[in-house]
């Protein structure tokens, strides 16, 4: 199967992690929203993350929201400045991205899940327009284009790989990671993210979210402006023939998306990172 063939279609046999769609294992009072970020060492970004979260927050005081950072495992101060923004923490100990978000969707109470990389920044209106067209009943899920903070000079993984994503992304409706929203019932109806995925699960996701929203008569929005900025921290860690040499074989095979040591460049940091 072909990269392009990937993103179309879903293997009869393929396997996905069944979540409860219920409201079982939740407490407290439901909220509008949950924002769900999944952490691992992250006191570098998280801060900038939580503080654009809160804008948005105040740009919209008829929405009660929440944020949930999912702790997989943190040494650092990232658990320390989680509390200080007010957020919600629970633990995961498992270094897997799918199960991750899996753990913080478990814990929310949304009736919207917002799911969001700590290092990346939402503007506001890009949040309010996801919200809005969530409350509007004719989307179920949707995300945004997204740009780096920086390009470190770099044409290649810098300019043109983000270039060809957001084309991808508007073309085929796929969402990147670094912020999907949807509608909490399609997120359950959809089995979450796979947890057969170490990479890859929010493409595998984002078709299932398009199924049960069309099954719905539901639309898919993928917001161009503003877009979501993250973090080019990878540009500073590997070459661009380093990336391309790790994202390369993905791209043909898409199998190689279930093992952990294929997907070790969405893992693997430097060590003083």
């Amino acid at each position: 199967m072909d990269f392009w063939t990937f993103l179309r279609f879903r293997p009869a046999s393929e396997e996905v992690f069944s979540l409860i769609p219920s409201d079982q294992g939740v407490q407290g009072t439901r909220c509008d929203y949950s924002v769900v970020i999944p952490a691992y060492n992250e006191e570098k970004y998280i801060a900038q993350t939580l503080e654009a979260l809160q804008q948005a927050q105040k740009a919209m005081p008829t929405l009660s929201g929440e944020c949930i950072v999912v702790d997989n495992q943190c040494t650092d101060r990232t658990v320390e400045i989680a509390k200080e923004f007010g957020c919600r923490v629970v633990s995961e100990p498992v270094h897997q991205i799918a199960r991750v978000r899996n753990t913080g969707a478990h814990a929310s109470r949304g009736s919207y899940l917002i799911f969001v990389d700590a290092d990346t920044v939402v503007p506001p209106a890009t949040l309010k327009k996801a919200l809005v067209a969530l409350q509007g009943k004719g989307v179920g899920c949707g995300g945004a284009k997204l740009g780096f903070d920086q390009n470190h000079g770099r044409w290649f993984s810098g300019v043109l790989l983000p270039a060809i994503w957001n084309l991808i992304s508007q073309t085929f409706r796929l969402f990147a990671g670094s912020f999907i929203f949807c509608r909490r019932d399609l997120f359950f109806l959809s089995g979450g993210f796979p947890e057969t995925h170490f990479a890859g699960e929010e493409i595998v996701l984002s078709r299932k979210l398009k199924k049960q929203s069309a099954q719905k008569g539901l639309g898919v929005l993928v917001i161009s402006s503003p877009p979501v900025v993250s973090s080019a921290r990878k540009l500073e860690w590997y070459s661009d023939w380093a990336i391309f040499k790790m994202i390369l074989p993905l791209l043909g095979l898409p199998f190689f998306l279930r093992s952990q040591k294929a997907c070790r460049f969405w893992y693997r940091r430097p060590s003083k990172d």
